[in-house]
């Protein structure tokens, strides 16, 4: 069977983020510990940042693959949720560095993503214009992954209360409670 070399770097790399932090994460200390050549890195990456883009787009499609088969939008939104969160320490070690904006960045396209993905497959048809769709999208990515990063603050968050009151809210039935 052949080698996923993409995988073995992106796990390696991750390895070393919750050892010592993105920002002291070389390509050459990378490289060092996965014993392969500078050339093979740059064969399947560009750079540090495209390791960390790519574990994303990778995470998400398993993600969403959890997600469709689930019944309701919480449940979908939960398995979300638990994914971030169970990769929290991970993600903590990468936002506390110099390149907390472009990681940020990389944290809201993947959010807008699966709620893009989720809308498609699982969602009703909404009566807005796409230039409507393209900001509720964005508006909703934010607020999605600033709820959840806010959510690292608690020692035991619950994805699926999370999941709950975020469907509650996105569909603007959160008024409706008592």
């Amino acid at each position: 069977m052949p080698v996923d070399m993409k995988n073995i770097i992106a796990r390696t790399f991750a390895n070393l983020v919750k050892q010592k932090g993105i920002d002291k994460v070389t390509v050459t200390s990378l490289i060092d510990t996965c014993h392969i050549s500078r050339q093979s890195f740059y064969y399947h990456f560009q750079d540090i940042m495209d390791v960390v883009e790519w574990t994303a787009r990778t995470a998400l499609q398993d993600i969403l693959s959890r997600s469709i088969e689930k019944e309701t939008p919480e449940e979908a939104l939960g398995v979300f949720i638990s994914s971030i969160l169970e990769n929290r320490a991970l993600i903590r070690k990468l936002l506390d560095s110099q390149r907390r904006g472009e990681l940020e960045r990389v944290f809201i396209t993947t959010a807008r993503s699966f709620l893009e993905e989720m809308l498609k497959a699982k969602g009703p048809a909404l009566p807005i214009s796409y230039a409507d769709l393209e900001v509720a999208l964005d508006f909703w990515a934010f607020g999605i992954t600033g709820t959840i990063l806010k959510s690292f603050d608690q020692k035991q968050p619950d994805a699926r209360k999370l999941a709950e009151q975020l469907c509650l809210l996105l569909s603007g039935r959160i008024t409706d409670q008592k």
